[in-house]
């Protein structure tokens, strides 16, 4: 293949800024809320006719526990790219409608920012892969690489069905690396370069201790689902919040030193925290340094919810029959869902609740990519130039997700939002000239990998 013209494709993307642009005003219009799923369908033709449109191919995957997948190839060079993304948006509660200077779904531009629910999240920097593509193109050269996407709308917030289609079609997702979905740029310009998620174990420990719930004259003679079931959670955790299963963590990666100078330079700031928190120091009384490490790294226990009894705002006279907890876990790189939910049931054992039963509501493993890969370098150096700026690098990251169902190549995440973008809240954006250099920089990416040793 011949040596490819990175500037003649580079100068695309300002030629035809104004039409990706367009473009992607016309899917963030899409409502594409998991709650509706004729506008999932049509924001999967949408990206389906998109790819198309820039000379690709693409297939709507209907998929169990999930809305449909788009599985996409713009044909290039030998190597492979493979883009994950998501199209649909609201993935927490979004405030008031009232707040937002302009409709959520009107996809407006004011003063050099295009606001749309998710438009942050994810939408911009799914298109920005499409369109980074289409510039190779438009610059009359085929692509040095083969992108591949996969474009996911979720029915559910812990993506069920993720592990199964790619394990279906993992020939067509066979990859040399692979950019994750959304990341931002901070309040320096310095893009955010992201190596991993956190794996999560969602759990729903329940107590039956009655038939039914029955009169509270008997509580001296009968067992109550409530205390039960507290008494239980509580031996799950230290009175400061960690975790006090036996072996929760024994299989957690430690950081390198390298690693933690990295996490050290990300920005994190504590006072905003605290105060949002109401608090006047964190747990342990770590300071703000040690809290941005200690958030990626350390793997957690939150209970999450307990139900059970009458809550009405009213005097009742009962004994509950049946009461119900949510359990958080969030595992850290090394640890494996599996192992941690087996220490979770022996310690209810041990501790001598084996009536309690636990049921698994969602479970993803952790994926964690070095930051001395190639392929990290080359992210980082395409940066540099695409920013004009030093990029951070971020080995461990505090959100869960789901790429360890693409463990084996490297993985990174890059975006074309800000740390301020307001994700999933009133007033998402994204800033126009951050959308064309996170354009740019795909492009960037797959000129370097074509050539890569």
């Amino acid at each position: 293949m011949p040596q490819p013209d990175l500037q003649a494709a580079l100068d695309a993307v300002d030629q035809h800024f104004d039409t990706f642009v367009t473009e992607l005003r016309e899917l963030c219009r899409l409502r594409s809320r998991r709650q509706e799923p004729d506008q999932m369908a049509a924001t999967a033709d949408f990206l389906k006719n998109s790819v198309e449109r820039w000379g690709g191919t693409a297939d709507i995957v209907p998929w169990e526990q999930s809305h449909p997948y788009v599985l996409a190839e713009i044909a290039g060079g030998e190597r492979r790219l493979l883009h994950f993304n998501h199209y649909d948006v609201e993935v927490e509660p979004t405030g008031d409608d009232a707040e937002w200077i302009s409709p959520p779904y009107a996809a407006e531009i004011h003063d050099g920012r295009l606001y749309a629910r998710g438009v942050a999240d994810d939408k911009g920097a799914l298109m920005s892969r499409v369109h980074a593509a289409a510039a190779w193109r438009l610059s009359g050269q085929e692509p040095p690489v083969t992108s591949r996407y996969i474009m996911e709308g979720k029915q559910w917030l812990h993506s069920p069905g993720l592990g199964g289609v790619v394990e279906a079609h993992a020939d067509r997702l066979a990859a040399d690396a692979a950019l994750w979905e959304n990341s931002w740029t901070d309040g320096e310009g310095r893009p955010l370069l992201k190596l991993g998620e956190k794996g999560v174990l969602y759990l729903k420990l329940t107590s039956r201790t009655l038939t039914r719930d029955l009169t509270s004259q008997n509580t001296v003679l009968l067992p109550s689902a409530t205390t039960r079931l507290t008494t239980a959670l509580a031996t799950l955790v230290h009175p400061d919040g960690t975790p006090a299963v036996e072996g929760f963590a024994d299989d957690a990666r430690v950081p390198t030193d390298a690693e933690r100078a990295l996490l050290e330079r990300m920005p994190f700031d504590g006072a905003f925290l605290r105060q949002r928190a109401g608090v006047d120091a964190f747990t342990g009384g770590l300071t703000d340094t040690e809290a941005a490490v200690a958030l990626r790294t350390v793997p957690t226990l939150t209970l999450a919810g307990i139900e059970g009894g009458d809550t009405t705002d009213d005097v009742t006279l009962g004994i509950p029959a049946t009461a119900t907890a949510k359990v958080e876990i969030r595992l850290v790189p090394g640890q494996d869902p599996e192992r941690v939910l087996q220490a979770v049931r022996a310690h209810l054992v041990k501790e001598g609740f084996e009536d309690i039963t636990v049921d698994v509501m969602a479970m993803s493993r952790p994926h964690h990519t070095d930051h001395t890969d190639p392929f990290v370098a080359l992210v980082a150096d395409t940066a540099r130039t695409a920013y004009g700026a030093e990029p951070l690098v971020e080995p461990y990251t505090q959100w869960i997700g789901n790429q360890g169902v693409l463990a084996g190549v490297p993985i990174v995440g890059v975006g074309v939002s800000r740390a301020d973008a307001g994700i999933d809240g009133p007033n998402e954006h994204i800033r126009l000239e951050d959308y064309r250099m996170g354009i740019k920089h795909v492009v960037a990416v797959m000129a370097a990998l074509a050539v890569a040793e």
